[in-house]
């Protein structure tokens, strides 16, 4: 969301949620109250609070349509959300750290097997979107215009990193990750550049 909302060049005051700090933020009563799933992100504008991040993209795309992120033609408009889901609800939640715990905690197993679990399912995730995006891709994942689905691969791919994926056969998607990389937007909103970054 934050990479939209710089995309968009729209002000925004950003509240971190510490996922993992005194047994994870999301989890605080306070929080849960605002957010019964106790997920991030969460997107609040005025007296609308939103949650997932497709509801929160497209909300703000509607909202603020100057530097549109979805394609117009229905077609290209249905590939764009076909690469968003495949990583929004096909890789990023078999891998987030709610469903690592669990895996941890019901199979007792190691840090080391839980970030297997985590490399598995991204690895094979990404390796068949690579094969999608191969029809579609120019400099980005739709042609040579950014959209949302370059929003979503780009935290997809560096958490990938993170857990040590094989990217040797991911050319398409690496060449993406670093034409995206080198946009104002995508270094604003860069994890280590935020104010609860380590």
């Amino acid at each position: 969301m934050r990479i939209a909302l710089h995309h968009k060049e729209i002000d925004y005051e950003y509240r971190p949620i510490h996922l993992v700090k005194d047994g994870g933020e999301q989890r605080k009563d306070d929080y849960l109250a605002l957010n019964p799933k106790g997920e991030v992100p969460f997107f609040i504008d005025g007296e609308l609070k939103l949650g997932q991040s497709m509801a929160i993209l497209l909300y703000i795309e509607d909202k603020w349509s100057e530097r549109p992120l979805f394609p117009k033609n229905a077609a290209e408009m249905a590939k764009c959300i076909q690469v968003c889901e495949i990583i929004n609800s096909g890789i990023q939640p078999i891998q987030n750290l709610a469903v690592m715990h669990e895996v941890k905690k019901r199979y007792d197993l190691s840090d080391e097997q839980k970030v297997d679990w985590s490399r598995f399912w991204i690895q094979k995730g990404l390796d068949a979107l690579e094969k999608v995006l191969r029809p579609l891709a120019g400099k980005f994942c739709l042609g040579n215009n950014l959209t949302a689905a370059d929003l979503f691969l780009v935290p997809q791919v560096y958490n990938g990193i993170r857990f040590g994926v094989d990217f040797s056969g991911l050319s398409l998607i690496s060449k993406i990750n670093e034409a995206c990389l080198e946009l104002e937007s995508f270094k604003l909103a860069d994890p280590a550049c935020q104010p609860d970054a380590p």
